[in-house]
């Protein structure tokens, strides 16, 4: 074993690494990266001479060692306080110059969760933080992270993973755990690691609002995330997933067992399922040398009961120097009532990626007591007969949590700061910002074609960005909206109260519900009986029924396509001011459908014309003839024979039509501008009141105007033969 002082390229057996660029570090004060292959990793960071230099953390295991760079002039007394308790510990010992030296260690603490704080006491000095290690089976906590949502507070952030390929929205889920290294914040197009959520506030509804602490995809548009749901102003609803396999601590674990096929030495089947991942010493399955079954080696889990799976991830590992990557690549997945007769679920193959993370999503509506994982090959020399697995989970949709995830808010230009990310983003070492942008859900307020990026070149900084721009320093930073407390829901069919299930709607009783009906029969979610509410007896006057235990009364949302729609204005325009109308422009989102019909009579008639074809007649109340006759924007705004059209009535009323075809439509009208030439008009000015005159001899007329304006002076030369009037300036009054 290790003794201080010593150097420690690789964390010895029973420990595991984490390097000083971990997001669970909190380091303050100055501190700068030093890159050089004699450190952990190629890297390490160290603190400056000046100023307060702290680094934070939790960690959950026994022992804790922290490994620096050495050297004689390095700080000879640095600060440690475990749990409140003070020690101290010399960057000065161990190899010269060397990076990975181990400096402080603490053996023999109680396993539960510790609290860490290293710091200088003296100014003048360097010293580096290379790397920490602690027990294999442990783990490291950012000092204000929770692993639970109910122990979310403003300031307090929680882990997630989140994988995507390139293009595409992702998945979450693992809310709360460790589940691989973090996303780079440089962040990637096709991300596959883990990331923080921080609780910044809450909102109108009562929800905890969180923020990604970084960036967690880039090369993304924002039409991508607009056409997934994530750039509308409610959001995507998140399906966070729960795994059902417990962390194994052996063969059988809270009455869960797993078996497999074979396994060799000491890697036994349950180790692919006790949320060890990361670090050398991370427990695999592991088989080696043996024969597989005809088909494939198989890792079995028996759940005791029936359980329904959705998701299957899998994380495969290199074998070892000179095998390729991967030591599983073809696998199926079955599912079986009495461990004899398995049916098939879903089939794929594992990318020849070493230690990522891959999900698996697949329908199934029918709950087993048994899953079996099949392994057909591996990417490693012995295909069939060498076989590992690091983690696998088997999973199912969470749906008693109310998650949402969308865009920030950005600020319509850029003195708005009335938004949430002038609101909260604030640090950039809280918020790991690389003067990369990324997307709001706000529109530029002078292009509406065009969406805000903030965080591009400095944090608070505003620009904005085509919607369909990809680029790698552009990236889907998200909100995350969390509603902790279930809601379960009933129906409510006249006197009876129902609910749906796969056979159909069932009658749960009659009304009042009660707190039983609510617990035994409620659904969780709505989605499964929307498009079943027309079946219901009494469709005019169905109630949806929300037990919320602890909790204001509450709000249900159904989403829908409402029916098309005619508005038609209640008054005329008067145009008897205009002498010429130049234009009239329409503005609006056109959506789906938006149609435009006209009328000089007050509404009596309707008409329209379409493209460089006459004006025709157009039934406002038919709503397929309305449809069909009436104008786009477009060929309203094309038209110029106002005038013309109008006549001496000079009267103009609107009607339109509106239609959504989907539920992501948004279709509306802004405004009617006009470009006309008013009819001028002249006022008898008021002696005394307008202007005053006088003559100071029989030739001058003087005028003093008394208020502002445009005026005109006519001149009459009585009976004489005629004057000529001449512009005279100055003189008194």
């Amino acid at each position: 074993m290790a003794t201080v002082g010593e150097r420690l390229l690789t964390p010895e057996v029973g420990w595991r690494r984490y390097e000083q660029d971990d997001s669970a570090l909190s380091y303050s004060g100055t501190w700068v990266i030093q890159t050089s292959n004699t450190m952990s990793a190629g890297s390490a960071i160290y603190a400056e001479r000046t100023g307060e230099n702290k680094v934070r953390f939790d960690f959950y295991g026994t022992r804790l060692r922290i490994l620096g760079m050495a050297n004689s002039g390095y700080h000879p007394d640095l600060k440690v306080v475990i749990n409140g308790v003070p020690e101290s510990y010399s960057a000065a010992i161990g190899s010269q110059n060397q990076g990975s030296i181990l400096q402080y260690e603490k053996l023999g603490l109680e396993l539960k969760r510790h609290s860490v704080e290293i710091s200088s006491t003296v100014e003048g000095y360097w010293w580096y933080i290379d790397a920490i290690d602690i027990d294999s089976n442990g783990r490291l906590f950012h000092p204000d992270e929770v692993a639970k949502v109910n122990d979310l507070k403003v300031g307090k952030r929680i882990r997630f993973h989140y994988s995507a390929t390139s293009g595409t929205v992702g998945k979450f889920l693992d809310v709360g755990m460790e589940t691989s290294n973090f996303i780079p914040v440089a962040s990637s197009s096709s991300p596959n690691g883990d990331g923080y959520f921080i609780m910044v506030d809450t909102d109108h509804q009562g929800r905890k609002v969180l923020l990604a602490d970084r960036n967690i995809q880039n090369n993304i548009s924002w039409d991508v995330l607009n056409t997934a749901g994530v750039a509308s102003g409610s959001g995507l609803p998140l399906e966070v997933l729960e795994d059902l396999v417990p962390t194994m601590t052996g063969q059988t674990t809270e009455g869960v067992t797993v078996t497999a096929s074979a396994y060799f030495d000491n890697d036994m089947p349950w180790k692919a399922f006790d949320n060890n991942v990361i670090g050398q010493e991370r427990s695999i399955w592991y088989v080696n040398g043996t024969e597989a079954p005809v088909e494939g080696h198989w890792l079995k889990v028996d759940f005791g009961s029936q359980k329904k799976i959705n998701y299957l991830s899998l994380i495969g590992m290199k074998i070892s120097t000179g095998y390729l990557n991967n030591s599983i690549k073809d696998w199926q997945l079955f599912g079986s009532d009495d461990d004899s007769t398995y049916e098939l679920l879903t089939v794929g193959t594992v990318p020849n990626i070493e230690d990522a993370k891959f999900v698996y999503e697949f329908i199934n509506n029918k709950s087993y007591r048994y899953y079996r994982i099949n392994v057909l090959t591996s990417y490693n020399n012995y295909a069939t007969t060498q076989i590992a697995i690091v983690e696998a989970e088997l999973a199912e949709r969470k749906h008693d949590s109310a998650f949402t995830f969308r865009l920030p808010t950005g600020g319509v230009n850029a003195t708005d700061k009335d938004n949430e990310w002038d609101r909260y983003m604030i640090d950039d070492r809280v918020w790991n910002n690389l003067n990369h942008g990324s997307w709001t859900s706000t529109t530029d307020q002078s292009n509406s074609k065009a969406r805000v990026i903030r965080g591009y070149n400095g944090l608070t900084n505003w620009t904005s960005g085509s919607t369909d721009l990809t680029a790698p320093g552009r990236g889907f930073r998200p909100v995350m909206l969390i509603e902790s407390i279930n809601n379960r829901f009933l129906i409510l069919d006249g006197t009876d109260v129902k609910t749906y299930t796969s056979s159909g709607w069932e009658t749960v009783g009659p009304a009042p519900p009660t707190d039983d009906m609510f617990l035994n029969k409620g659904m969780l979610d709505l989605t499964a009986c929307t498009l079943h509410l027309n079946d219901l007896i009494n469709k005019p006057s169905i109630k949806i029924l929300v037990s919320k235990p602890n909790r204001e009364p509450a709000v249900a949302h159904l989403t829908g396509v409402p029916a098309p729609r005619v508005v038609k204005m209640k008054n005329d325009i008067s145009f008897l001011d205009v002498a010429k109308i130049n234009s009239l422009t329409l503005s609006g989102t056109e959506k789906g459908v938006l149609r435009v019909a006209i009328s000089t009579d007050s509404g009596t008639t309707w008409e329209a014309k379409q493209k460089d074809g006459p004006w025709i007649t157009v039934d406002v109340n038919n709503s397929i003839d309305f449809k069909q006759k009436a104008m786009t924007v477009g060929d309203f705004n094309s038209i110029s024979e106002w005038d013309e059209k109008l006549g001496q009535a000079r009267n103009l009323r609107c009607a339109f039509y509106f239609e959504q075809s989907s539920t992501t439509d948004e279709t509306s009208l802004d405004s009617l501008t006009m470009d006309v030439d008013l009819l001028d008009s002249w006022d008898m000015a008021m002696p005394g009141v307008d202007y005053k005159y006088g003559y100071n001899r029989n030739t001058n007329l003087r005028v003093l105007l008394l208020s502002s304006g445009d005026y005109k002076i006519n001149v009459g030369s009585g009976s004489g033969s005629g004057s000529t009037l001449t512009e005279v300036d100055g003189g008194t009054f």
